[in-house]
């Protein structure tokens, strides 16, 4: 048995010694790292707040740091209670539960919300936006317009999220028309103005949920379906699809709603707080689902995506069938007082200098 008298005990002596020397510096130069996040007890008012972003994803990054900002500015006496991915079942679900009082606030896409606030269908009509700088130039005048109907409906609107635009993804090229004659298209049911653009084509349409859709691509059950290029990655789609249309098919927007009565309960200089830090984060997360869309499209045509782009004539059949669609439906389903206020103002953006 070796002591630590001989050489090679002094020796370990020496490095066990030097290693928590260094660690024991380490250690300090840490301790300010963990030591500035307080640990803060349960809020005196909790927000049960249910979303469908996974849970570890750089979405409820965000939401925990905006939960994190919002303790801190308020001392501990606003928080969130995170309910992340679908512990709480899907959008109808949560929709549910939010009536009910099971949880105090949650973020949608405005196509399962179109039941309470009928305008955002009109946000939603096939090829009404060209690009994003339409879209926040639009929705920075109507967005007190929407809240005001929520608002109408018993809902707090903390911010306007989005889903982005969403594109034809297809096994053949869809450059017209004509190209979709034939094809088996998707008919995706929480979509509807999508759906009534798809149904006017005359092709043959396949109703089922959107996590069927991966298997009905792999057996051939649908040829086109469509969606946002992040969802097409992180769910797969793009492994079955050859070709990418680009041409907005619609802006899927969505709403960061808290019921009004759990909103008024709470002290007015919360209130303000909670408005002030939710529109910053939701601000954020717009910026990072606009960067994660336009780099899941990159990873796309890297794997074997190919984009197609319409001709300015063959983007206008596609607008003008969507225009003789939306003049078919009744007022009962899209409201025609905001319709004409969001086509005067994308008016006058386009008639602005740009």
């Amino acid at each position: 048995m070796q002591n630590n008298l001989e050489p090679g005990g002094v020796r370990h002596s020496r490095i066990n010694t030097t290693r928590r020397s260094f660690f024991a510096v380490l250690g300090l130069f840490l301790m300010p790292l963990f030591v500035l996040k307080p640990v803060w007890a349960a809020p005196q008012h909790e927000i049960k707040l249910a979303t469908l972003a996974p849970e570890n994803s750089s979405l409820m990054n965000i939401f925990n740091r905006m939960n994190d900002e919002l303790q801190k500015a308020t001392n501990g006496r606003l928080g969130f209670k995170m309910y992340a991915g679908f512990v709480l079942g899907n959008e109808a679900d949560v929709l549910r539960k939010l009536r009910i009082g099971l949880v105090n606030a949650a973020i949608f896409t405005n196509t399962a919300l179109t039941d309470i606030n009928p305008d955002l269908r009109v946000l939603q009509v096939p090829f009404l936006f060209n690009n994003y700088e339409e879209v926040d130039d639009v929705l920075g005048k109507v967005r007190a317009g929407l809240a005001k109907g929520f608002a109408a409906k018993g809902f707090e609107v903390l911010g306007f999220p989005e889903l982005g635009f969403i594109y034809f993804m297809s096994r053949e090229p869809i450059a017209d028309l004509p190209d979709l004659k034939g094809k088996k298209v998707w008919a995706q049911a929480d979509a509807p103005m999508a759906k009534a653009f798809v149904d006017s084509v005359g092709v043959s349409t396949v109703a089922i949920t959107a996590p069927d859709v991966l298997m009905a691509l792999q057996t051939k059950l649908v040829d086109v379906v469509y969606n946002s290029p992040y969802y097409a990655l992180i769910t797969q789609w793009y492994t079955q699809v050859k070709y990418l249309t680009d041409l907005p098919l619609s802006y899927i927007g969505g709403c960061l709603l808290m019921d009004k009565k759990a909103f008024d309960r709470l002290p007015e200089d919360l209130q303000q707080t909670l408005r002030e830090i939710t529109a910053k984060y939701i601000d954020v997360l717009v910026k990072k689902t606009r960067q994660d869309n336009d780099e899941a499209l990159e990873v796309m045509l890297k794997r074997g995506v190919q984009k197609i782009l319409p001709s300015a004539a063959q983007a206008g059949n596609f607008r003008d069938l969507s225009a003789q669609v939306i003049e078919g439906l009744g007022p009962q389903i899209l409201p025609r007082d905001f319709l004409g206020q969001v086509r005067s103002e994308l008016a006058d953006f386009r008639a602005s200098p740009q």
